[in-house]
């Protein structure tokens, strides 16, 4: 994005400058603080929603994808467990036999919602590491 500084004052802490946006009828000015180093917040008006949005959406997906993985885990134990129990009747057997079939449906299931979350998880940081590589919250502001 193309901007012109207008104007720079400094302080003990940092300095403060106008920025000039656009021309014509479009042209816009903003004020930015900045940090000892020329660091500010983006003049860009997307910025800020767009890298509040990616970081709710990656917060999102990790999130279902350690809902996901406690589920797996839990599964796994609840096999571990049903494995391990000695029926004393055949009818008893049967029954221990049916939920270890079950149960190792559901984990199948669970390893798929792990796999399906990962893929959404990586997808989700490339839209973020894109947003902030072209929509970075802080900017470099150089003088005049």
């Amino acid at each position: 994005m193309k901007y012109q500084v207008t104007s720079f004052s400094e302080g003990k802490k940092g300095a403060q400058i106008t920025v000039v946006v656009g021309e014509g009828r479009n042209r816009r000015s903003f004020t930015r603080h900045l940090d000892r180093n020329g660091f500010g917040l983006n003049i860009d008006e997307r910025a800020i929603p767009l890298n509040r949005h990616y970081e709710q959406e990656l917060a999102e997906a990790k999130r279902k994808l350690a809902s996901a993985e406690t589920a797996l885990k839990s599964l796994r134990k609840r096999l571990e467990e049903a494995e391990k129990v000695e029926p004393e009747t055949l009818f008893q057997g049967l029954l221990v036999e049916v939920v270890i079939a079950e149960i190792g449906d559901m984990i199948a299931a669970a390893e798929a919602e792990v796999a399906e979350a990962t893929v959404a998880l990586e997808d989700t940081e490339a839209q973020v590491e894109v947003v902030r590589r072209e929509l970075p919250l802080m900017m470099t502001f150089n003088r005049f």
